[in-house]
């Protein structure tokens, strides 16, 4: 589904199926489209925020190497 953004009165955003978002900022409509793209290709939207993984190893190590607290 090739989603575009349109400049009209603000931005819009359509697909073949129709009109998405109208009158909505560029940095918003991007982001749909993304969105968009991504449930094209799979994605499913579980509606949980993304978690950030603790702090590895690798993050630890550097903290040593170069002093750093917290």
């Amino acid at each position: 589904m090739p989603a575009e953004v349109k400049k009209v009165n603000g931005y819009q955003v359509s697909t073949p199926g129709g009109i998405k978002a109208k009158s909505t900022t560029k940095k918003k409509a991007e982001a749909q489209v993304r969105l968009l793209q991504g449930v094209e290709h799979g994605w499913k939207p579980t509606g949980k925020k993304r978690h950030s993984a603790e702090e590895g190893s690798f993050l630890e190590s550097r903290k040593k190497k170069f002093g750093v607290s917290q």
